[in-house]
């Protein structure tokens, strides 16, 4: 008696699984279908196979077409995905360059030896290039007629580069006594807003420019604190979207906060056992979030071994795209 009813339930909860497991096969399927309309990954990275360059990679096709045989560190999309701005770290330059989509030709826009001009006139220390290393200028990004990164290790000064009657110029734009990770600059009624993610907080500040492309921030107000970041990775976990909203990770939670109701939304559980969640990108429709788990390696031994999710910030539902192999080791990505 009791064994046929232990047979009945067991029977019963394998039918179950096999709708669950249909069901999200289904719903893999169809977000996989709409995700595949928002342009491509793109990364650079140096593979374990000594494979290595700027990629991009296709969602629904999980297909990897290398577009750049350079390690374009620090790599970020232009508003309209034409162009990306990185920085190229190579022996035969070092600086700031421009990737074009289209046909994935690349300019140069400054090298380190200007830049490092530029910073000595306003107080700051050279970065100097070493063989084999990481970029210390960080998260390069387009702002009014110029650009934007962090400048050193620390990422304490934040600068703003312009060319002005065809001669460069650099200013300090934000600068702090602690360890930043990331920043946005979001234009909202004709005011432009600094996000700072510290060692502390998630900051807002608003830019005032008081005279001719000279800029500083003031106002501060702190809008979240901060998770701590990867012992290995110190880019930052958050991103932000046009909507002023922020994703971000709580353990174990994904949430988005918006920034005009200061309050925070559940997208998704994600729990870290030996892993850390490394990146976060909105993707182009502010729909789905883009982020990237790296199992820890064992005593430290190696870089992360690295993961991509896909998640619906409507239903929740998340799709692992790709897990990469051990040593392969990433210095970029957006989406």
């Amino acid at each position: 008696m009791y064994e046929k009813i232990a047979i009945s339930i067991l029977i019963f909860l394998i039918f179950l699984g096999s709708i669950w497991f249909l069901y999200k096969r289904y719903i893999d399927y169809h977000m996989i279908q709409t995700v595949e309309k928002q342009p491509d990954i793109v990364f650079s990275a140096e593979f374990h196979s000594g494979d290595k360059g700027t990629y991009k990679y296709s969602i629904g096709k999980k297909d990897l077409e290398k577009i750049s045989e350079d390690i374009l560190q620090e790599l970020s999309y232009s508003e309209n995905y034409e162009t990306i701005i990185a920085v190229k770290w190579e022996d035969d330059f070092q600086g700031l360059v421009e990737l074009n989509m289209k046909d994935y030709t690349y300019n140069p826009i400054i090298d380190l030896e200007t830049l490092n001009n530029c910073a000595k006139d306003i107080g700051l220390d050279e970065i100097k290039y070493r063989s084999f290393d990481t970029a210390n200028i960080h998260m390069p990004k387009y702002f009014k007629d110029g650009y934007t990164f962090f400048w050193g290790d620390w990422r304490d000064e934040l600068c703003y580069l312009v060319k002005e009657d065809g001669v460069w110029n650099m200013y300090i734009l934000y600068s702090s006594d602690g360890r930043n990770y990331c920043y946005f600059i979001e234009s909202r009624d004709s005011e432009d807003l600094l996000f700072v993610e510290s060692e502390k907080s998630i900051s807002k500040y608003k830019i005032e420019c008081t005279g001719y492309k000279k800029c500083t921030v003031v106002d501060e107000e702190n809008i979240l604190p901060t998770e701590n970041v990867g012992v290995l990775d110190f880019d930052g976990n958050i991103d932000m979207n046009n909507k002023n909203q922020i994703v971000y990770y709580d353990a174990p939670v994904i949430y988005i906060y918006d920034c005009n109701m200061k309050e925070k939304m559940h997208v998704v559980n994600q729990n870290l056992f030996w892993k850390e969640l490394l990146d976060m990108k909105f993707s182009q429709d502010e729909k789905y979030v883009l982020y990237t788990v790296g199992d820890i390696p064992f005593f430290w031994s190696s870089g992360y071994r690295m993961s991509f999710f896909i998640v619906d910030l409507n239903t929740g539902n998340k799709i692992r795209t790709v897990k990469w192999k051990n040593g392969d080791r990433f210095y970029g990505i957006d989406w």
